[in-house]
């Protein structure tokens, strides 16, 4: 077996446990009643280089006379899960900044069905996202009555675009407005005008709508 190293807690304790164990690779992963040496390998690399893998191997450890100490694997778990918390949330906040980076003010169509009748066709045709339009990047500045009136022309010419349908979702029966990447989107009826129905009709914007 290579030479083996990891960043996370649970990954160093493995291999500590292995190390100590007095025996090679290959014999302290029979003891443990895995008869395929390279699956056995290919577990414990779940844990050094991400971190977290296939209980099975921990589930044999603990079985066997290499057992961890239970209050010490508990403390090396939970550091373990706050590293990956912490991993975690710096791809969110990555991907969170692309896609603040990457706003456009835009209009989505809200479809007249809650899903699709044929998903296959509906993914590879891109979704709604076909059905959005871009919107001036400053619109969010406008005054409200330039906003509204700017919507009550591209809202029209949106649905009279694609003849007030949508691929695999029914009719088009209304549109969300985002102005702003942090602001809840405002729903507009299908002439542009600010929707007053209490119950909103967005369900069906959140089914595949790639963006």
């Amino acid at each position: 077996m290579r030479a083996r190293y990891s960043n996370y807690p649970i990954g160093n304790l493995l291999l500590n446990v292995i190390n100590q164990s007095g025996l090679d690779p290959k014999a302290f992963f029979e003891e443990l009643k895995f008869t395929n040496f390279s699956k056995a390998i290919e577990r414990l690399d779940g844990w050094l280089d991400h971190g977290e893998g296939n209980v099975l191997l921990l589930e044999r450890l603990q079985s066997s006379r290499f057992a961890i100490e239970t209050n010490l694997l508990k403390q090396v778990m939970a550091e373990n899960d706050a590293m990956l918390q912490r991993e975690r949330d710096v791809v969110v906040k990555v991907e969170e900044d692309k896609a603040r980076k990457a706003f456009q003010p835009h209009l989505d169509v809200i479809p007249e069905l809650s899903r699709p009748t044929q998903i296959t066709p509906f993914c590879l045709t891109g979704g709604n996202r076909r059905f959005s339009t871009q919107l001036p990047d400053d619109i969010s500045s406008w005054p409200q009555h330039d906003q509204l009136a700017y919507l009550r022309r591209v809202v029209p010419e949106n649905f009279a675009k694609h003849q007030g349908r949508t691929f695999f979702m029914g009719k088009i029966v209304g549109y969300l407005y985002y102005p702003r990447f942090d602001s809840e989107p405002i729903q507009l009826t299908i002439t542009g005008d600010l929707e007053t129905q209490s119950e909103p009709l967005s369900y069906g914007i959140s089914y595949f709508r790639f963006r």
